[in-house]
C-alpha cells in the first residue's frame, strides 16, 4: 500500500462523510464486486446471502466511516467489515466456530493461481480441495494492492485474454502484459509468505 492509495482513500472517505453522493456511488461500484466475491467463495456459492452480507458490510462501514484513519488501504478496512459480518452470519446459524475461522486464517497454506483453470474433475476429495484452494486465493487477491487482484482474477477466473484485459485497463497489450506479470509476482510473494510447507494444500491422490 502506497502514501498516494492512503492519501486518495482518505480524500474519499472525507468526501462520503460530507455527504458526496457522486464519491459514495463510485465507492460502491468499485467495491461491491470484488466485496460480492470475496463473501461469495466463503458462502459455498449462495449469491443471495453473499449479496445480503455485501449490503450490511456497506451499511456498518458507513456507519463508522468517521473511525477511518487510513491504517490501511480503505478496500482492506472494507474487507475486515466484511469478514465480521460473515462471522456474524455463521454464529446466527449455529455454525461451529471452527468454520467461522477462514482458510485464509490457518498457517501453513499454499496455493496455486492455475489450480483454478484445471479441469473439473468428479472426485469428492478433489472438488473439496478445489473448492478450498479458491478460497485461499481470492483471499490472497483480495490483498493485492491496486489493479493486481483484478487483472489476475481476469485472466484466471474469467479467462480473459491479454487483449481484452488491456482494453478493461485502458491500456495497450503489452503494458498490460508488463501488469500481469508484476500481478503475479506480487502474488508469489504474498502466497509464500502465508505459506509454511511447499506442499501444505497438494492436491489429493485419487486411486
Amino acid at each position: 500500500m502506497t502514501d498516494d492509495v492512503v492519501h486518495v482513500d482518505r480524500v474519499v472517505a472525507r468526501r462520503i462523510l460530507a455527504g458526496d453522493e457522486q464519491a459514495f456511488q463510485e465507492l460502491f461500484d468499485r467495491f461491491f464486486p470484488r466485496l460480492y466475491r470475496f463473501a461469495l467463495t466463503r458462502l459455498d456459492g449462495d449469491r443471495q446471502t453473499a449479496e445480503d452480507i455485501v449490503q450490511q458490510t456497506f451499511c456498518n462501514a458507513i456507519e463508522r466511516l468517521d473511525t477511518y484513519r487510513g491504517e490501511a488501504a480503505l478496500y482492506t478496512w472494507f474487507c475486515q467489515i466484511c469478514r465480521n459480518a460473515l462471522a456474524d452470519h455463521f454464529r446466527r446459524r449455529g455454525r461451529g466456530a471452527e468454520r467461522v475461522v477462514l482458510l485464509e486464517d490457518q498457517p501453513n497454506v499454499r496455493a496455486i493461481l492455475e489450480s483454478l483453470t484445471a479441469p473439473a474433475q468428479d472426485s469428492p476429495e478433489v472438488g473439496l480441495w478445489r473448492s478450498e484452494v479458491h478460497r485461499m486465493v481470492q483471499a490472497v487477491l483480495d490483498a493485492l494492492p491496486g489493479h493486481y487482484g483484478d487483472v489476475l482474477e481476469w485472466k484466471y477466473v474469467d479467462g480473459l485474454s491479454v487483449r481484452e484485459i488491456a482494453g478493461r485497463l485502458g491500456q495497450s497489450p503489452k503494458a498490460a502484459e508488463s501488469v500481469l506479470a508484476r500481478a503475479r509476482g506480487a502474488f508469489r510473494e504474498a502466497i509464500t509468505e502465508m505459506a509454511g510447507t511447499p506442499d501444505a494444500l497438494a492436491p489429493p491422490v485419487v486411486n
